[in-house]
């Protein structure tokens, strides 16, 4: 009995010396590596955004616009799925034409970039405006800096640095980084202290 336990003994030893040490755990038990961990994780998240997005495809089928947009995003950025820039770009135009003024700037960046529809500046910067018109931020900041610079259409410097302003005083960081980089200030300007309090309120 003795030789038998001793012989017990030398096999565990040996099964415990061939794991690795941050394997083997405290408690002898062979943990997952942080790799496998990520993979879990990553596969659990990827379900979610799956589901998420087959849910946001029913609901913006019927015709429920807020559903719409969060499709749109998925498909713009890949994500529960393939990459579907075309999709998206129609799906931005359903939450535009409901007077969704995220949908008229998510529809005017890819309409700028030529992603999932042909480029077209002019008709990018009109999506812009009416984005703007809409209430929505980013679409005041963008249309701003193509007007001020006069991209898809005519230099308006004045109408421009007044759109970056608003933008920046909303707290946009992009516009009022836009200000400083071209120079569009007036005696009242204050981005840089804006663009300040910005940051901090991000840390």
């Amino acid at each position: 009995m003795k030789k038998v336990l001793m012989m017990l003994g030398a096999v565990l030893v040996t099964a415990a010396i061939t794991l690795p040490a941050s394997a083997q755990g405290t408690t002898g038990r062979v943990e997952r590596t942080q790799a496998e961990l990520a993979m879990e994780k990553a596969e659990t998240d990827f379900a979610k955004l799956k589901e998420a997005r087959e849910t946001a495809k029913t609901k913006c089928a019927a015709r429920e616009y807020q559903a719409c947009y969060e499709l749109a995003e998925l498909e713009r950025k890949g994500l529960g799925g393939s990459q579907d820039l075309a999709a998206a770009a129609k799906n931005y135009k359903k939450v535009c034409d409901a007077k969704d003024g995220r949908g008229c700037a998510g529809l005017a960046y890819l309409t700028v970039q030529g992603r999932g529809v042909k480029a077209n500046l002019t008709e990018g910067r009109r999506l812009y405006k009416a984005a703007c018109d809409l209430g929505e931020v980013s679409g005041c900041a963008a249309w701003g800096n193509m007007a001020f610079t006069g991209t898809g259409g005519p230099k308006d410097v004045q109408g421009g640095t007044r759109a970056l302003q608003e933008a920046c005083q909303k707290d946009y960081a992009w516009a009022c980084e836009r200000i400083q980089t071209l120079g569009a200030f007036d005696p009242n300007d204050a981005s840089q202290q804006r663009l300040r309090q910005i940051e901090k309120n991000k840390n």
